[in-house]
């Protein structure tokens, strides 16, 4: 069990977290218009907040990614351990926003659309707790090819259903 988290993690957080800094760079605003409207930070640091943010996502993420396929086991667990206290921060913080501010945006990916919730918070949490494995494990070795596929094709879709959470969960009103 511990090895098929592992690789989950290893699929899923440096998937997660490029994913983030592709958005991130294609809607360079984003991010720092809703560090502003989250009102957390001074305004003057939301832009260098934002670039620190998604430099160490960068980081982070490539580095996993790279590691992977190249079985580098000690930079995987490093860029694992990193993820995870990044991840473990944004949790802390989307929390404290999510319970002291409403209707704000997240921000996250690039998406001004999706509000900051309790859904944000336990989306980086989760990923948190994946990265996490990653750092304590390692990558996962000793498996065959069947092994493998299932391991990367549950990594696929523990993404695809992370990145969507916080969207998906959103309220809508259908009064008109």
């Amino acid at each position: 069990m511990t090895v098929l988290l592992a690789g989950i993690a290893a699929v899923t957080v440096p998937l997660i977290l490029m994913g983030s800094v592709f958005g991130q760079v294609r809607r360079p605003r984003v991010l720092p218009s809703a560090l502003r409207a989250q009102g957390v930070l001074p305004v003057s640091l939301a832009v260098p907040a934002a670039m620190v943010v998604i430099a160490a996502e960068a980081v982070a993420g490539a580095s996993a990614a790279i590691a992977l396929p190249l079985g580098l086991d000690g930079t995987f667990r490093a860029a694992s351990a990193a993820s995870a206290l990044i991840l473990a921060a944004y949790a802390v913080y989307a929390a404290y926003v999510a319970r002291t501010r409403q209707d704000v945006p997240c921000g996250c990916a690039g998406d001004d659309g999706t509000p900051m919730t309790g859904w944000v918070a336990g989306r980086a949490a989760a990923l948190a707790g994946l990265a996490l494995a990653g750092a304590a494990h390692g990558l996962p070795d000793g498996t065959s090819g069947s092994e493998m596929s299932v391991i990367v094709a549950a990594g696929l879709g523990f993404a695809v259903i992370l990145w969507t959470l916080p969207h998906a969960m959103i309220e809508r009103s259908t009064a008109g």
